[in-house]
């Protein structure tokens, strides 16, 4: 059961490939209506709205790694620019090494799953210690016991994990909410302002823990697994990170994510 994933396989065609393929069909056709040089302008324009785009991930996650994306948008745009507004300037070739540069780091980034979110990686992780398929969805949180931890160390581990993508924490007066976002660009841009469409664990104060897990996340299961069951190990999944995190050890919560080699 261990090397059999209990999410449904992702669709790299749909996820990556169908969007290049847009994305390129409706940029051949914008070349063609406003021409050469215009079009090299709102290139540079686009790749400057990524690299705001990394900046305010920036602000969120507080993860450096997030550097290396905004620097090559940055001087990706100026390279752009440069070569449409000042022909054969030395500072076009300074700026195209330096987006080449960060490419490659960004390759690098990318290829060690220093920038991924963990959705998918959660979700699989939690269904692993499942073994029964009966008594399937039900829409209500989940009682899932208790853990030791103080006010500072839940909130530590709340921003360690928002730091490595994995969760976006709510801080509210009595307890910390874990969401587990399919998209957590919407809370990013401030779009989504409540956990309610999402499925998150809580950590009161009180040291007591709860799990709600939604519909749509349910049903990303190959099976339909034994709901009281997968929301106890959603619990205990994040109640054995949470030592790892007191202990010194966060390293390893990583370190279990990757070895699923997931891809998106």
């Amino acid at each position: 059961m261990e090397n059999t994933l209990r999410i449904k396989p992702a669709n790299p065609v749909i996820q990556i490939v169908i969007p290049i393929i847009v994305l390129s069909v409706m940029a051949v056709i914008l070349w063609g209506i406003v021409g050469e040089v215009t079009f090299i302008y709102v290139f540079a324009y686009v790749m400057c709205l990524a690299a705001v785009l990394h900046f305010i991930f920036l602000m969120n996650t507080k993860n450096r790694i997030f550097f290396i994306p905004i620097g090559f948008y940055l001087f990706a745009a100026l390279t752009f620019y440069m070569s449409s507004a000042y022909h054969q300037h030395y500072l076009t070739a300074v700026f195209a090494i330096l987006a080449g540069t960060f490419f490659i780091l960004l390759l690098y980034a990318l290829a060690a799953h220093k920038m991924k979110w963990r959705y998918r990686e959660v979700l699989e992780l939690a269904a692993r210690s499942v073994n029964e398929t009966k008594n399937g969805y039900t829409p209500r949180p989940f009682p899932a016991g208790q853990a030791e931890y103080s006010k500072d160390e839940i909130i530590g581990f709340a921003r360690f994990l928002l730091k490595n993508s994995a969760v976006f924490p709510f801080y509210e007066n009595d307890k910390v909410i874990l969401i587990i976002p399919g998209n957590m660009l919407y809370y990013f841009l401030g779009l989504r302002r409540n956990y309610l469409n999402d499925s998150y664990i809580s950590f009161d104060f009180a040291g007591n823990v709860a799990v709600n897990i939604t519909r749509k996340d349910y049903r990303k299961y190959t099976e339909e697994l034994t709901f009281d069951q997968l929301c106890a190990s959603f619990g205990n999944l994040f109640k054995e990170f949470l030592e790892m995190y007191k202990n010194g050890e966060s390293d390893k919560i990583i370190k279990k994510m990757n070895a699923l080699k997931l891809v998106v």
